[in-house]
Order: C-alpha cells, then sequence, then structure tokens
C-alpha cells in the first residue's frame, strides 16, 4: 500500500561557473557555503580593478546561487539580471536561469538552448539547462547534459552533484553515490556533496553512514534546511521520530516560508500517528506554496486512511495536475481506485506509476491485486515475478519479495489441487474470520515466561466468542511446530475475510527484520537467529490472503535473554537491536506491537500482560473500530505503566470500517 513518501527538495541550482582566478575569493564565489560564497562574490563584484566584465558577471551570478540556497528569491534575480546587462555574450545563459528560478521551465530551456548554439563548450549552459530539465521531469534529458558539462569540464563539482540528483530521481542510486563522493573528492569541504550522498546512502538503507555524511553537512553550513531535512528522514526510517521532527523543526526555523520543510514535517508526524499534527503541517506547506505537489499527495494519504476516498482522490488529481511525472500520486490514486472496486482505473493508474517509476515494488504489488480481483491470474503472477527481479536494497524491498512467492504460490496453485488443510468440522466454503494463537511460555534456554500461556488463552477465548470460525490455538512450539501451524494456517486464510494472528512469547529485531522466537530456539550466535527464528514476514505473507484484513499482534517486546549471551560473528554486519523493528506493511495488512519499534513491553505482574490485559478489555467492545480499538490499548498500556510502555500500531487500511464486534441492528 502506499507510505507518506518525502518529496525531494526543489534542486538546488547549482551552477558554478568556473573562473580561471586562483584567489580564495574566487574560489568562495563558486561553491563555498552560502554566506561565504555571498560575501566573497560581493568583494569580487565591487572590485575595481584587475576583474573582467565577464568575472564580474560570474560572480553575480554565483552570488545568485547563494541566495537561492537560501531561498531569496528576490535578490538571486536581481543578481542573475546584472550579470546578463554585465556580459552580453552569455545573457541568454543567465536569462535562462532567472525563468529556471521562477519555475518557467519552457523560457528557461529556450534562452539555455540559444545559449549553447552560441557557445557549443559552455559547461555552464549544459549544466544549468540539465537542472531545468531536471526539474521539468527530464531525468534522461538531464542526465545527457550533466554528462556533457562533465565532458567538458571533469572538475565540474556542481555538474557531479546535479548528476547525482537527477540518477537519485531515476533511483539509480550506485551513479548517485559515485558522482556524490566524485564531488566530496573534488571539494573536500563543501556542504552540498555529503548532503547528497547522505541522501543516496539513506536511500540505500545505510542510514547511519547517511547521517554521518549529513551531519558532516550541517557542521560546514549550519544553515543548510536540506541537510536537516535529509537527516531527519533518516531518523525517521530508524523511527526516531521526535530526532526526525527536531531536524525539521529546526529547518523550519532556518527559513519559516520553506513549504517543503513543512511537508516533510508532516510526514514525520505521520509516521508518529500524529494524524492532526501532520494535516496542519500539509496544509502549511500548500499555504506557503500551493504549487507543492507532495503536500497535496500527503494530504490525500490522510484523508485516504480517515476513509475520506472522494477527498483523497481529489488531492492525488492536485497533486498530478501539478507534476504529471509523480509516481508515487498515480500509485496512490489507484489504490482508492482498487478500494472502491474501480479496477480499470486503478489499472490505468498502476501502468502510468510504474511507466514513471519501474523500479517501484509496491506498485507492481497493487497491480496484481487489482488482476486478481478481475480473476486475470496471468498478468497478477507477472507482476509479482516482476517485484522478485527488481533489486532488495531495504528490508522492506526484501520482505516485499518474501510476501511475493508466498502470493505467486496462491495465485499458480489451481483451487481444485490445493492439498487438504487440518480439518475442520463442518467446514463452511467461506469462512468469514480465522484466527491463529500461539503462547510461548516454556524456553528451553532461557527462564520459563509467566504470561504467554494466560495471554493466548484469554485471546483466544476472546475470539471464540466473537464469532471467529476457526481458531487454532496452540502452547510451547518448536521451530518446526510453528513453521507448520504457519503453514496450515496460510492455507485457511486464504478462504477468509480476517485472518488474525497473535502471538506472545519472546521476539528479536535483527537487521531490521522482526523475529519470532520458538521454545527451542538456542541462539548462540546472530548468524543463527535466521535459521531458529520465524520472521514476522513470514506470518505477514499468511495473513495477508485473507480478502479484507491481515492483522498479526505480538506481545513480544520483552527484555531479550538472548541477545546478551549471543556470540557476534566474526565481520558480520549484523544489528541486533533493543525490541523489535520499525516495519511498514503493506495492503489490507496491520501489525500491532504491544511496545513501539526499539523499546521494550513489561511481562506484567498480573495474570496478563499489561498489554493483553487492555486488549482484553476492549476486543468485545460493540461498535468499537479496530483503529480506535488500538488506540484505547495505547493509552491504557500507558497509563497502567506510567507512560513507560507504548503499543503502536503499524499499517493502514481502506475506507471500510472493520469491527471485531459490531453494533447489534435495532
Amino acid at each position: 500500500m502506499h507510505r507518506y513518501v518525502g518529496v525531494l527538495l526543489v534542486l538546488i541550482l547549482l551552477t558554478g561557473f568556473s573562473g580561471h582566478a586562483t584567489a580564495d575569493d574566487q574560489s568562495d564565489c563558486r561553491l563555498s557555503i552560502a554566506e561565504r560564497r555571498i560575501a566573497a562574490c560581493t568583494r569580487l563584484i565591487t572590485k575595481r580593478e584587475g576583474i573582467s566584465a565577464a568575472e564580474r558577471a560570474e560572480a553575480y551570478a554565483n552570488r545568485a546561487q547563494g541566495y537561492r540556497v537560501r531561498d531569496d528569491i528576490e535578490r538571486a534575480v536581481a543578481d542573475l539580471t546584472n550579470a546578463a546587462e554585465t556580459d552580453p555574450a552569455r545573457a541568454a545563459s543567465y536569462r535562462g536561469s532567472i525563468h529556471a528560478i521562477r519555475g518557467e521551465h519552457e523560457l528557461a530551456l529556450a534562452q539555455f538552448e540559444q545559449a549553447i548554439k552560441a557557445n557549443a563548450s559552455d559547461a555552464r549552459a549544459y549544466n544549468s539547462r540539465g537542472n531545468t530539465r531536471n526539474a521539468a521531469g527530464d531525468r534522461d534529458g538531464a542526465i545527457a547534459d550533466f554528462n556533457e558539462a562533465v565532458r567538458l569540464d571533469p572538475k565540474y563539482t556542481a555538474a557531479h552533484l546535479n548528476r547525482a540528483d537527477a540518477y537519485i530521481a531515476k533511483r539509480n542510486l550506485i551513479l548517485a553515490l559515485a558522482d556524490a563522493s566524485e564531488a566530496i573528492r573534488l571539494e573536500h569541504n563543501y556542504p552540498g556533496g555529503y548532503t547528497i550522498r547522505g541522501q543516496v546512502y539513506r536511500m540505500q538503507g545505510e542510514t547511519d553512514r547517511g547521517i554521518a555524511d549529513l551531519t558532516k553537512a550541517i557542521e560546514l553550513d549550519p544553515k543548510l534546511t536540506r541537510a536537516y531535512l535529509q537527516r531527519g528522514l533518516a531518523y525517521a526510517s530508524k523511527g526516531e521520530h521526535d530526532r526526525a521532527i527536531a531536524d525539521m523543526t529546526v529547518a523550519i526555523k532556518i527559513n519559516p516560508k520553506d513549504g517543503a520543510a513543512y511537508n516533510e514535517r508532516g510526514y514525520a508526524y505521520t509516521q508518529k500517528k500524529e494524524r492532526e499534527l501532520a494535516f496542519a503541517d500539509f496544509n502549511k506547506a500548500i499555504e506557503l506554496n500551493p504549487k507543492l505537489a507532495g503536500a497535496y499527495n500527503n494530504r490525500g494519504v490522510y484523508y485516504s486512511n480517515g476513509g475520506d476516498a472522494d477527498r483523497a482522490l481529489a488531492e492525488y488529481n492536485k497533486a498530478i495536475e501539478l507534476n504529471p511525472m509523480f509516481a508515487l500520486a498515480f500509485n496512490n490514486r489507484g489504490h482508492v481506485y482498487l478500494n472502491k472496486g474501480s479496477l480499470d482505473l486503478a489499472i490505468v493508474d498502476f501502468d502510468k506509476s510504474i511507466e514513471l517509476d519501474p523500479a517501484a515494488g509496491r506498485t507492481y504489488a497493487n497491480r496484481a491485486t487489482a488482476y486478481e480481483k478481475k480473476g486475470d491470474a496471468e498478468r497478477a503472477l507477472a507482476d509479482l515475478r516482476k517485484i522478485l527481479e527488481l533489486p532488495a536494497v531495504l528490508e522492506a524491498d526484501k520482505q516485499r519479495q518474501e510476501i511475493a512467492r508466498a502470493r505467486i504460490a496462491r495465485v499458480a496453485e489451481p483451487p481444485r489441487t490445493r492439498r487438504p488443510v487440518t480439518p475442520l468440522p463442518s467446514k463452511p466454503s467461506k469462512l468469514q474470520r480465522v484466527a491463529l494463537v500461539i503462547g510461548n511460555s516454556q524456553y528451553t534456554h532461557t527462564g520459563r515466561l509467566t504470561n504467554p500461556k494466560n495471554d493466548a488463552s484469554g485471546v483466544a477465548a476472546s475470539l471464540r466468542r466473537l464469532a471467529f470460525e476457526q481458531v487454532f490455538e496452540l502452547y510451547d512450539l518448536s521451530r518446526e511446530q510453528m513453521g507448520k501451524a504457519l503453514k496450515d494456517f496460510g492455507d485457511v486464510a486464504e478462504t477468509a475475510e480476517w485472518a488474525v494472528v497473535f502471538f506472545a512469547g519472546h521476539g528479536i529485531e535483527m537487521n531490521g527484520v522482526t523475529y519470532l522466537i520458538p521454545t527451542d530456539a538456542a541462539l548462540k550466535r546472530d548468524a543463527h537467529v535466521t535459521d531458529e527464528a520465524i520472521s514476522l514476514t513470514q506470518v505477514q505473507a499468511k495473513v495477508d490472503a485473507a480478502s479484507k484484513l491481515g492483522l498479526v499482534i505480538l506481545d513480544s517486546c520483552r527484555n531479550n535473554p538472548f541477545t546478551e549471551r549471543m556470540v557476534r560473528s566474526g565481520g558480520a554486519a549484523r544489528s541486533i537491536g533493543r525490541g523489535l523493528a520499525n516495519i511498514e506493511p503493506e495492503g489490507n495488512v496491520l501489525v500491532a506491537y504491544s511496545a513501539k519499534h526499539g523499546t521494550t513491553a513489561s511481562d506484567g505482574t498480573g495474570p496478563n500482560s499489561p498489554f493483553t490485559e487492555a486488549l482484553l478489555n476492549y476486543i468485545e467492545e460493540p461498535g468499537l473500530e479496530i483503529n480506535f480499538l488500538f488506540r484505547k490499548v495505547r493509552d491504557q498500556v500507558r497509563t497502567n505503566t506510567q507512560r513507560r510502555q507504548e503499543p503502536f500500531l503499524y499499517g493502514s487500511l481502506s475506507s471500510e470500517l472493520l469491527y471485531f464486534k459490531a453494533v447489534a441492528a435495532r
């Protein structure tokens, strides 16, 4: 399913004119920090002797870029106007930059075309035209221009950085990283290089390396808003939402008129489940920049998650109107059509999204769902297999691939040949709701957990009272037994509208993946986790088979005795975290943790854990929609644990309201 994805900031127009002067002012005027650039260029502009008209014009243009970085558009335009008047030979290029700053892409391109015709060896004109093409969404044309700029001037730092930005937009992160690294080699203390390389590392899932580079950029230029925003996104990807919001708030203080900063902070608030604060930031972003397509897209997701499909569609329509190359907005609008049952419209939007972003696995997954609903198994399988061909850079990509494999098995296997599952007495042909409940207390290699058996027993009893047709209730399972239980349950889930898994016991996070620990696991080495435990992704793949809701409830964030004694493999890049991993389920799947990612939960002193006690208090309440159910559970747990434990619900559903127990009709 769609996600609140931070939108790429407007490109910093790094013209980086390459003059021949060797003075420090000449160097600082080209690529230094904005304030130093502005000061150095000013000294060159006011210099009376020893500077040509062309060099003075370049100083005006470079100072304009310093003002542009600080979002002082009025001064930037004034300086470019002076540059055009000072050097008529390059006036077309300077006028093109004025149009580019104003977002007048066609006018800008016409001026740059004129400049290139006048001088086909002008690397600066190719770089400027590349920036304009990139801003207009023409990534390939932009890269071709940056290639030419670099060919003409291999030490052209700005062209390397701008080409890296274009590669980022195309998701070619390997080439983007190479260009950003080359820019740093050419200008070791230039903050823009560290900013873009840090962004690439973040997108590759190397979050800590990204944060290190972005921190370096901020040290070099404490007023560089893009570095704060990118570091905020990196913190958000680690689940450190408060640090993310703090960075984005700094960016807003530096430039209170930056709509993109409000949009990104709204994204961070969304991940923290602070919906109203997120909505306020999206509104502010649009107020400041009515042409900010990303803010309309994010506001559309807000409405979609709130069940207002029509308003969501209006927002996605606006985002696409403003940016017809906005792949994510097409995906999100297609998802609304999918939930409304307008399958043909959904497929049209998914087709367009994939055309614009052929590497977006989530869109192939969405289109596969649409084809499956239309009964077109062949095309659904083709999309699911495409997911397996895409690079799995992030843990989310690997998880999506694992779920795709499970879906392929379901779609490809004719129903009449499916093997029989555990016999169910008088099983109906179509089950409404089924559940698998596991309580692991008797761990062979660690001490006994007091409450999982009671927790599982209480939940199983509640689900039966809630008219779940089938509840598998199992205790103290080994790795083999858990695998078999999931396999059997997955077959039953295929016939159900709801599929729920509740697990109480030990869990662990490694390299961003959550694992459920069977009772026979020893976990003597970190390398053994994948062999001896069950990944949450395996569980998600089973509940994903249900037609309306797949729900995984984990009361397994306890302090983990395995972690303290586990041997770390020499040279292995395995990270064992505290608590469970931050996740983003897709489709119709929700995952509830008893304690949010990166934190631990209490086993409690009573017969049930604080989390399960709260769940049992509310799960049978009539008329309590599932999202509000877990909000009430969260509030009770926070109160009863003096705010030391905060449950968290991951994922988002369609607009259909879902109840464990609906209000009886009168």
